[in-house]
């Protein structure tokens, strides 16, 4: 099994696939809105592993919908649930009073896909996650250069309990960086399917944070 730490992205696969993987990661992300899963399925799922993010990003299913299916998550097991900061707190709420009552940890999330903000209003941003109530801060934006990924990587010299990652291939050194830096997981992919852009394969990253470590 692969260590905890590294969060493995799972989505555009079948219930059958998601428990083989399972069985082999420590740590796993389930892109709820993009399985075709079963209610019982999905319990399943959160049932059978005890440190799984539950994600249901917006578009796929109304703010109803996704608030449904996240309590079934939460209340099947999830060991984390994923709340952008873009919803509104009417819609937060319930499901981080859900989430604190099982013992699920809220992850309060940003993502821009179009750039990296400069400092002020990058610090700003990650201000808001843990004033919305998150238990880890999570941003995720574009990076176009090596300097957009050392302003990423500069914010874990600020705060702790914080995922801070960018996309893109100039962004792949943040998500290796992240463990070292005091990220509590960074994100990697399954093998040809990954749900961001600069994501790496999990195997991979298991090898090359080995390699760093050994150094270190």
């Amino acid at each position: 099994m692969t260590r905890p730490d590294i969060c493995v992205a799972i989505a555009d696969t079948s219930f059958d696939n998601i428990l083989k993987i399972l069985e082999e990661v420590g740590m796993a992300e389930i892109r709820i809105d993009m399985l075709d899963l079963m209610p019982n399925q999905l319990e399943m799922v959160f049932s059978s592993h005890n440190n799984l993010i539950a994600t249901c990003r917006q578009g796929r299913y109304d703010n109803v919908q996704r608030a449904s299916i996240l309590s079934r998550a939460i209340e099947a097991g999830a060991a984390w649930v994923d709340l952008e900061i873009e919803t509104t707190p009417e819609w937060r709420q319930p499901l981080i009073d859900l989430a604190r009552s099982k013992k699920c940890k809220v992850i309060i999330s940003w993502h821009c896909f179009g750039r990296t903000p400069d400092e002020n209003e990058i610090y700003s941003i990650v201000d808001s996650l843990y004033a919305a109530g998150a238990d880890i801060a999570k941003i995720a934006c574009l990076s176009n250069n090596i300097t957009d990924s050392a302003r990423i990587l500069g914010l874990y010299s600020k705060y702790q309990r914080l995922v801070a990652l960018g996309m893109g291939d100039a962004g792949i050194i943040t998500r290796i960086a992240a463990l070292k830096l005091g990220a509590p997981f960074t994100f990697a992919s399954v093998e040809g399917n990954s749900t961001a852009l600069g994501q790496v394969d999990y195997k991979e990253m298991e090898k090359i944070i080995k390699q760093i470590e050994g150094l270190g």
